[in-house]
C-alpha cells in the first residue's frame, strides 16, 4: 500500500496524521542526539553573540511646530502651509548625503570599524541614514487632536556611544528648527519679491496705456466724444454765420446792381460815366438819323476812343475813378465773400471731424477699457504687495508659524534591547530550531507507534502484541 493511503484513508479520529505525532515522548527519546546538538551549538552561539554584540542606544529629542500666533483674519500669510510637503523639504535636505556628512565629521561618528576596511564618508553618511528616524509623535495627545494648530516630531537617533547619540538628536532637531524658519523666510521673500516685479511691470504698462491714452486725445483733438457738444454748437453757429454772410452778399450784390444801373458806381467826370452818356446819346441819335450821319459817326468814334481808354484803365494803364460808394460796396463784398468760403471750409473740417467721432469713440473706449483693468491690476499687485511685506515681517519677528525644540535628547544610559531579552529570544529559537529538525528527521525516518496505525497502513487486523522487552 502506498504512502499517500497511510497519510490520506481510514475513518478513525486523526487518521490523516501520522502516527508520530501522537508520541512526542518517543520523538524525544528517539531523536535526542541531534536535539542536544542543536541545543548546544545555539547555547554557545547566543553566549558568544551577545559577548561580541555592542550594544545600541536610542536619543530621543522631540520638535514643536506651532501655528502662527497673529491671527490670519488680520495678516494673512503668503507661506505654503502644506505640511507633508513642508515636512518631506525638511526631511529631504536632513537626509541629504551633504547634511550627513557633516554629522560624521562633526560628531566624530563610526570612527572605529571592526572591518579591516575603514569606512569612507559616504559610506558613514548612509549608515548613518539608517540609524536616524524623524516622524510625527504618534504618543502626543496634540497631534490627535484635529482641533490642535500644532504637531509635534520626534527625533530618534540609535548609535552605539548613548553621548553622541544625543548630541546628534539635538543636532538634528537644531537644523529642523533652521530648516523650518529659513525656508519660511526664504519663501515669503521671495513671494514678496515676485509680488514687487509684477507691481513694478504693472505700472509700467499702466503708464504706457496711460501714455497712449494721452497721444490718442492730442493726435484727435475735434473729434473726440467729449467734444461732440462743443463741434455741433460750434457747426449750429457756422452754419448761421454762412447764412448771414450769403444774405449780406446778395444785399450788396444788389446794391453795385443798382449803383451800375444807375451810373453811381463810377464818378461823373470820369472816362465811364462819360462813355456811358455817350453810349446814350449814341442809341438817341440812332433813333433819329442814319448810321452814316455826321453826328452819329462823331458819337461812335468817341464811344470808341473812350472804351480804348476804360480798357487801358482796367489793366492800370489808366486809373478807372469808382465812386466811393461802390469802392466801399466792393471792398465790404470780396471780405464777405472771404469770410464765407472760410466759414464754409470750416463747416466741412468740423464735418469731417464729427463724422469720425464714433470710429475714435470706439478706439478710445478700448484704450481706456484696458486702462482700467490695469488700474484694477495696479490697485490688486499693490495690496498684495502689502500683505506680503506683513507676511515676511511676521515671519522675521518669528510670530509665524515656527518650529522649536520641545525636548532635547539626553544621554540614554539603557541600550535599546536589554542582554537578558536578546538571550531569551535566542534560545526560544534555538529550541525551536531543535524540535523542527527532530520533526523533519521523524518525517524522512518514519516509525510506526501503534496497532492502529499498521491496521490503517497495511489493511490487515492486528492479532496480538508483545509489550516492550527492556
Amino acid at each position: 500500500m502506498s504512502d499517500e493511503a497511510y497519510y490520506d484513508e481510514g475513518g478513525e479520529e486523526g487518521a490523516g496524521l501520522p502516527g508520530f505525532v501522537t508520541d512526542p515522548i518517543g520523538i524525544l527519546r528517539r531523536r535526542w542526539l541531534p536535539m542536544a546538538l542543536v541545543i548546544v551549538m545555539g547555547a554557545v552561539a547566543s553566549v558568544a553573540y551577545v559577548k561580541t554584540r555592542v550594544p545600541e542606544y536610542q536619543a530621543r529629542a522631540t520638535v514643536l511646530v506651532a501655528s502662527q500666533r497673529i491671527s490670519q483674519q488680520l495678516i494673512a500669510s503668503t507661506v505654503e502651509t502644506n505640511q507633508l510637503e513642508k515636512v518631506s523639504a525638511i526631511l529631504g535636505e536632513i537626509y541629504s548625503r551633504r547634511t550627513l556628512s557633516e554629522l560624521v565629521e562633526t560628531h566624530g561618528l563610526y570612527e572605529k570599524t571592526e572591518t579591516e576596511r575603514p569606512l569612507t564618508l559616504e559610506e558613514k553618511a548612509a549608515k548613518l541614514r539608517g540609524r536616524i528616524n524623524i516622524a510625527p509623535d504618534r504618543s502626543n495627545h496634540a497631534n490627535h487632536d484635529r482641533r490642535s494648530t500644532a504637531t509635534v516630531f520626534e527625533v530618534l537617533v540609535t548609535y552605539g556611544d548613548p553621548v553622541k547619540a544625543a548630541a546628534v538628536a539635538n543636532d538634528l532637531a537644531s537644523r529642523f528648527t533652521d530648516i523650518h524658519l529659513r525656508d519660511r523666510s526664504r519663501q515669503a521673500r521671495i513671494t514678496t519679491e515676485f509680488l514687487r516685479r509684477e507691481l513694478e511691470k504693472t505700472e509700467e504698462e499702466l503708464a504706457e496705456q496711460e501714455r497712449a491714452i494721452t497721444n490718442f486725445k492730442q493726435a484727435h483733438r475735434g473729434s473726440l466724444p467729449s467734444e461732440l457738444g462743443s463741434a455741433q454748437a460750434r457747426l449750429d453757429r457756422l452754419q448761421s454765420q454762412r447764412q448771414s454772410l450769403a444774405l449780406q452778399i446778395a444785399g450788396i450784390e444788389s446794391r453795385l446792381t443798382t449803383l451800375a444801373s444807375t451810373g453811381s458806381d463810377v464818378q461823373p467826370d470820369s472816362p465811364q460815366a462819360l462813355l456811358r452818356d455817350l453810349r446814350g446819346r449814341y442809341k438817341g441819335q440812332l433813333s433819329v438819323y442814319t448810321e452814316d450821319h455826321p453826328n452819329v459817326v462823331s458819337l461812335r468814334n468817341q464811344i470808341a476812343l473812350l472804351e480804348a481808354r476804360v480798357r487801358a484803365g482796367e489793366t492800370g494803364e489808366v486809373a478807372v475813378e469808382h465812386s466811393p460808394v461802390a469802392d466801399a460796396a466792393r471792398i465790404e463784398l470780396a471780405a464777405l465773400r472771404n469770410q464765407l468760403v472760410e466759414t464754409s471750409a470750416e463747416i466741412d473740417r468740423l464735418d469731417a471731424l464729427v463724422a469720425m467721432v464714433p470710429q475714435h469713440q470706439e478706439e478710445l473706449a478700448a484704450l481706456e477699457q484696458r486702462a482700467v483693468i490695469l488700474r484694477e491690476n495696479h490697485r490688486e499687485f499693490l495690496r498684495k504687495v502689502n500683505q506680503a511685506e506683513l507676511s515676511e515681517a511676521v515671519e522675521s519677528a518669528q510670530q509665524g508659524e515656527r518650529a522649536s525644540v520641545l525636548d532635547a535628547a539626553v544621554p540614554p544610559w539603557a541600550p535599546t534591547s536589554s542582554p537578558l531579552k536578546v538571550v531569551a529570544v535566542l534560545l526560544v529559537g534555538t529550541f525551536g530550531l531543535a524540535g523542527g529538525i527532530a520533526l523533519l528527521l521523524e518525517l524522512i525516518d518514519a516509525v510506526i507507534v501503534s496497532e492502529s496505525e499498521i491496521e490503517r497502513r497495511y489493511r490487515l487486523p492486528v492479532l496480538g502484541s508483545v509489550s516492550k522487552i527492556s
